[in-house]
Parts: structure tokens; sequence; C-alpha cells
């Protein structure tokens, strides 16, 4: 369901400004992460402890020209709040 959404919005933003546009979906961190899984050909089974997400984080789909899957970014804009959030797995 999450790519579907992806896709619709790429079309949308891609119409509505040209290429090079952006869109922004938030959602939970499932979600965010079973597409990061699909999109890199990985298996959807995985350990929540292990997932590469935080409170703060973004994850990107990137769309470029001539390829056909998305490159996956992460970034953590606000690492240095970080240090005094609660660590819980999966969280």
């Amino acid at each position: 369901r999450m790519l579907a959404v992806v896709d619709r919005l790429r079309g949308e933003a891609v119409a509505a400004e040209g290429p090079g546009a952006e869109s922004v979906l938030v959602s939970h961190q499932l979600p965010i992460w079973v597409t990061r899984l699909a999109v890199e050909g990985r298996p959807l089974w995985h350990d929540p402890r292990r997932r590469e997400c935080s409170l703060t984080s973004v994850t990107s789909l990137v769309y470029e020209e001539g390829r056909r899957v998305p490159r996956v970014e992460y970034h953590e804009p606000n690492q240095a709040l970080l240090k005094d959030a609660s660590s819980l797995p999966g969280a």
C-alpha cells in the first residue's frame, strides 16, 4: 500500500512541478521500514530492534532518471537531541 501511495504522490508532484519535484509522506515506523525493505529487495521479515530509524529520522526514496528502482537515503537531522531520548528497541 505504501508504494502505491508513493507512486501516486510522485506522479502528482511531477505533474504539478516537473522533474525534480518533491513530496512528503509521514507515517509510522513499520510502514516506512517495510517499504524500504521492499524497495531494497530484502525480505520483509526482520528483527524490529535492528531497524534503522529513530524519533527524528527521515527516510527518503530518491527517483533518478533512468533508474526503475528508487535509491534510499537515511538522515538523522536532529541527532544531537537523541542523547536524551529513551532507548527502546523498535520505538
